[in-house]
């Protein structure tokens, strides 16, 4: 099965502003933390643009020639050099874009990634709760958690956890369910954020932010 022929891109997720701040505040914050050069100003900037992004919607033609996270990326560091130049801060003197390009770049993907993992784990979980006798959040948790483990032990974790005992091979197939679930739900995440939601544009995107292990067995 191709997951992505079963995925749609939703804009209309990107301007919904509780969404847009669930997914992406702390990827926004941490890259301002690393261009502007101190909390409290990236605070002021991030509070600012978050604030502002309640009130307009995000140019749909600019998002639609490439990836959301590079389009986010460049408001965030325009909103970032707005900032500075109005307060006459001593890094105006160095706000040339070409320049600045690559400012926060590491910051900018790692953070990003972190984001797009929590959001699927909070999705994972979210199938657990509503899948009577799911339990795979649980169980990849805690092979994650505890990966020098073998299954026993970790049927063993499950089953004091869960309060249903779990032999090793039960473990074990519950295990490659739940790993595939996390897979498809990462492909879907990041191919919401794509304009271009073919097979190479995904691996690409997820080959960038260090993701393709998760997901080689289903592209």
């Amino acid at each position: 099965m191709n997951v992505l022929e079963h995925i749609s891109t939703h804009w209309h997720s990107i301007n919904e502003p509780a969404r847009f701040v669930m997914r992406y505040a702390a990827a926004i914050r941490a890259y301002l933390c690393a261009f502007v050069g101190n909390e409290h100003d990236a605070d002021e900037v991030a509070q600012e643009f978050l604030l502002r992004s309640l009130y307009r919607n995000f140019d749909q033609y600019q998002i639609a020639r490439g990836r959301f996270r590079d389009y986010l990326r460049a408001v965030v560091r325009n909103a970032a050099i707005d900032y500075l130049r109005r307060r006459k801060m001593p890094q105006a003197s160095e706000l040339d874009m070409e320049n600045l390009a690559d400012r926060g770049e590491s910051d900018w993907t790692a953070a990003w990634r972190a984001c797009t993992l929590e959001r699927v784990w909070q999705q994972l979980d979210e199938h657990q709760r509503n899948t009577p006798g799911n339990l795979y959040f649980t169980v990849l948790k805690t092979a994650v958690d505890h990966d020098d483990e073998d299954s026993p032990h970790l049927a063993a974790r499950v089953s004091q956890q869960s309060g249903r005992e779990f032999k090793p091979d039960a473990f074990r197939q519950q295990l490659s369910r739940a790993r595939r679930k996390f897979a498809e739900l990462l492909i879907a995440e990041i191919s919401q954020t794509l304009c271009d939601q073919s097979d190479g544009e995904v691996r690409d995107e997820l080959a960038e932010l260090g993701l393709l292990p998760y997901v080689e067995d289903l592209l």
